[in-house]
């Protein structure tokens, strides 16, 4: 559900962890989470979650746009209740913008062929590994 929100916030608890757990099941994530979590981290990282399952910590999801504040445990309802506020009075713009990096990067990844096969490649890479523990792909014929 988080996916759907324009403003994400997250504790540094040691315990704190996001992702797509139900891959890990064998599960295709539901809700949109597929589509929304391109939009919000980019291709790349993206895949790496779904093809993995993965979790990620508060920093690394900070760093990558998967949420936009992190803040201690304690102060998570004061800090969540002044944001929406924020947010609604318009004081605090939300982030739905990536960097120009990683929009050229998800562009020259979904729009040209070379991409398209680049991104291919290292799901199927990485989906192999998975399943099989190993990557066989130097070992497979082109």
């Amino acid at each position: 559900w988080a996916l759907w929100c324009d403003y994400r916030i997250c504790t540094d608890w040691n315990g704190t962890k996001m992702g797509l757990p139900e891959v890990k099941l064998g599960l295709l994530p539901g809700f949109g989470g597929t589509q929304n979590l391109m939009k919000v981290v980019g291709v790349p990282a993206a895949l790496d979650m779904m093809l993995t399952g993965k979790d990620i910590r508060p920093d690394k999801a900070k760093k990558m746009g998967l949420v936009d504040l992190v803040v201690s445990p304690g102060s998570l309802q004061t800090v969540a209740t002044k944001c929406a506020s924020d947010l609604s009075t318009g004081k605090l713009k939300t982030t739905g913008k990536k960097n120009w990096l990683t929009t050229l990067q998800n562009k020259i990844l979904e729009e040209t062929s070379i991409g398209r096969n680049k991104m291919l490649s290292e799901a199927k890479k990485k989906w192999l590994i998975k399943i099989l523990g190993v990557n066989i792909l130097p070992l497979m014929p082109s």
